[in-house]
């Protein structure tokens, strides 16, 4: 029997399962179109203000970003209850939970960070060899060596990202609705998107078609499409995870 607090249990779904979220996504957000719709403007003018202050407007949007995070998930959950939404649930989570999801930022942050240190370390110590190289064979050999730590940075660059991505694709709504510590909902998240990483790949092509679908019209489409992808993660934690016992 699960202990209070312990990370839920996860399982594996099929690889359809990935439309499905989205689909469901969009149909708790169709319910209440126009509220999701000024929770997203909110939204938007918050992360614009803090976009125009250099460095630290970055740092604060990293932090606060699994607070909006949880606010549109529970924001979810609240319209699954048939209740009425309203604006204030935007800042649910700054209200309830403030601490453990600016924690969950700041890990989030400095994860990317050690990612980013890696590529670069890697990115240098592929320059001195392909600088070694190329004094001792030739500009060609230097020219190889070179291409092939741009290509292994790259690579790096990119698993480390996905892992951080899937890291953190579960964490906040596990933080806001399973009250799990931020840590514990990091590695709970990283290990069921690895078991499920083919219904994952469907979301987030789903997602990246629609969102080019949605940029079409003034980019005026991203209002709904914005709290859907928000929403596609409640979907798939709810799919994924096991009720508490």
């Amino acid at each position: 029997m699960q202990q209070p607090n312990s990370p839920p249990i996860h399982r594996k779904v099929g690889a359809g399962q990935g439309w499905r979220w989205f689909v469901e996504a969009f149909q708790i957000v169709r319910q209440q179109p126009l509220t999701w719709v000024l929770l997203t403007l909110v939204y938007l003018v918050i992360q614009i203000a803090l976009s125009v202050v250099p460095v630290l407007g970055d740092l604060a949007s990293a932090l606060i970003g699994p607070l909006f995070a949880a606010g549109f998930v529970m924001a979810a959950a609240k319209s699954e209850r048939g209740e009425e939404l309203e604006l204030a649930d935007l800042f649910a989570a700054f209200r309830q939970m403030p601490g453990p999801l600016l924690l969950l930022g700041a890990m989030i942050f400095g994860l990317m960070l050690v990612v980013i240190v890696a590529a670069v370390a890697m990115g240098v110590s592929g320059g001195l060899m392909g600088g070694l190289l190329g004094k001792a064979a030739g500009a060609g050999a230097s020219t190889a060596a070179g291409g092939g730590a741009a290509v292994a940075l790259g690579a790096l660059a990119l698993i480390g990202g996905v892992l951080v991505g899937m890291a953190y694709w579960f964490a906040p709504t596990m933080v806001a609705l399973n009250r799990i510590d931020p840590w514990p909902a990091l590695r709970a998240s990283l290990k069921a998107c690895l078991s499920n990483w083919l219904p994952l790949l469907v979301a987030s092509l789903v997602l990246g078609l629609s969102c080019m679908v949605a940029l079409l019209p003034l980019g005026l489409g991203l209002l709904l499409w914005i709290p859907v992808a928000f929403v596609t993660a409640y979907t798939g934690w709810r799919d994924v995870f096991a009720p508490q016992q």
